[in-house]
């Protein structure tokens, strides 16, 4: 090889090693944007998670809540029913409720 074509091959070289650390360079800029991303997006998830989780005990708040209630509603029920019976047994008013079938 001549010293010509030593230098011509040195300067081929250097600019493929150029060219690779660039390329190099700027796919470990996309990876370190990716992730950069891609933590963004994962702490956005978690904090759906956490507001999901919150609204989700509130839910479960508001209807054993709910359920309370309706045992309240329920209780009374039957107290004015029994309340009624009482009534209809004192003034001997027929009731309509019994099953004649």
């Amino acid at each position: 090889m001549t010293d010509d074509e030593i230098k011509q091959l040195i300067a081929s070289n250097a600019k493929s090693i150029k060219a690779l650390s660039s390329s190099l360079a700027q796919e470990r800029q996309e990876r370190q944007r990716a992730y950069q991303e891609w933590e963004k997006d994962r702490n956005q998830l978690y904090q759906y998670l956490s507001r999901l989780a919150s609204a989700q005990s509130s839910f479960y708040e508001v209807q054993a809540d709910y359920y309370h209630q309706l045992s309240i509603l329920g209780e009374r029920q039957t107290k004015l029913d029994e309340k009624l019976v009482r009534l209809f047994e004192r003034f001997g008013i027929p009731d309509d409720d019994t099953d004649e079938t």
